[in-house]
């Protein structure tokens, strides 16, 4: 094989980069970063997204698991000395695989407490890697590396992963769209049913519905460093809920003032995001307001409740505010014709005044909604394209 040519074996690797861009997890484990290793004469392999707040996630190759932990969670990433510089860093950002000694002299590597306590120790020693920008705005950094007694690696290498690159490079944006698509189908799905949602990512506004862009500036700010509500006590919740555990949703109000009624948050956690290197957005904001019409469909009322097809077109009528006397003279019937119908509707539902009802079915619509939303968010929380008929 000519240096920096591809020969049948990168073909195969190549077919496999592209397979991950539609299935992310088969980066890891003994997947594409697993070959990317054996391709470059290593045995460890890793993959990092990182934006200007630090870590969005990682993969490696199975061998690299628990060394990648302990570098997380020991905080060895701060210690890089590839960081260290904007020198060293814009090296890495090459269109190319460099490889270690051509940033940091091995003079040098082998007197660095970066080397000496992690790198060595850990068999991860002589490495070769490259920056991607991923069109989520982070960057991917990825790395092959293997231990000190292997010795440096040599230059065909990193021309050989060099030439696997634009592969790489490519499946990121596949997958990164095909994230996109997801997330924007799932926004677009709460919008045809009128609740205003916005996808969100660590923090920040990814995009947004007719409905939600409605509510900026007046109820919602879009800030560089985060989304804030402008009520006080709303905004506190919505810090609290991104300060807590990424998986963990929640609900929060939004007090009624002269502009809108009062509005309840829904905060749904994007099952993974979090581990998911390529991720678009970790959660959803779902808006419902109190003032909205239920806008029940008559017939799911009649399912669930078992009501009349009239006692539906009442119960919807009185969801949206109006008198025993209006509908009355909507329906062209005696008020006692539709006081009769209004008891029987309490009962079948267990509740006891027009307030109750409205709640009930405002829940109802909510239900709903969510689920027709969610429907669509499925795709998200399952890799894209690795749906399988159950058996």
């Amino acid at each position: 094989m000519q240096s920096g040519n591809l020969d049948a074996s990168d073909h195969e690797l190549i077919g496999r980069i592209y397979e991950a861009a539609a299935i992310p997890s088969l980066w890891g484990g003994k997947g594409v970063l697993d070959l990317l290793a054996q391709a470059g004469e290593c045995t460890d392999a890793a993959l990092f997204a990182v934006d200007s707040k630090g870590l969005n996630g990682w993969s490696s190759n199975e061998r690299c698991v628990e060394k990648m932990q302990i570098y997380i969670r020991d905080n060895w990433v701060a210690r890089n000395p590839y960081i260290e510089s904007a020198e060293r860093r814009a090296r890495f950002d090459e269109p190319r695989f460099v490889l270690d000694t051509e940033v940091m002299p091995a003079e040098e590597m082998a007197r660095h407490p970066y080397y000496l306590n992690f790198m060595k120790p850990h068999g991860v020693y002589w490495h070769t890697g490259t920056n991607i920008i991923s069109p989520t705005g982070d960057t991917l950094k990825i790395s092959v590396h293997r231990s000190f007694d292997s010795g440096p690696l040599r230059k065909e290498v990193a021309m050989r992963l060099t030439a696997l690159r634009p592969h790489i490079a490519r499946a990121a944006l596949l997958t990164a769209r095909l994230r996109f698509e997801q997330v924007r189908a799932a926004v677009e799905a709460f919008d045809v049913i009128g609740l205003p949602t916005a996808a969100v990512r660590r923090g920040r506004l990814a995009m947004a519905n007719r409905g939600f862009e409605k509510l900026l500036p007046r109820v919602v700010q879009d800030r560089h460093s985060r989304l804030t509500f402008s009520q006080v006590a709303a905004d506190a919740c919505w810090r609290k809920i991104l300060e807590g555990p990424s998986d963990r949703g929640g609900t929060f109000p939004i007090a009624a003032i002269d502009e809108h009624p009062t509005m309840v948050v829904h905060v749904l956690p994007i099952v993974g995001a979090s581990r998911d290197i390529f991720n678009v957005a970790d959660m959803l904001l779902v808006i419902t307001s109190a003032a909205e019409d239920v806008g029940v469909d008559p017939r799911i009322m009649e399912g669930l409740f078992d009501l009349t097809a009239a006692e539906a077109a009442i119960a919807r009528d009185l969801t949206l505010g109006k008198t025993i006397n209006e509908i009355a003279d909507l329906r062209g019937v005696a008020n006692g014709t539709v006081r009769s119908q209004v008891r029987s509707i309490f009962e079948k539902t267990g509740t006891h005044r027009q307030v109750d009802l409205v709640r009930l079915l405002t829940g109802v619509r909510t239900v709903l909604a969510l689920k027709a939303g969610l429907d669509h968010m499925s795709g998200l929380n399952d890799e894209p394209g690795s749906r399988k008929e159950k058996k």
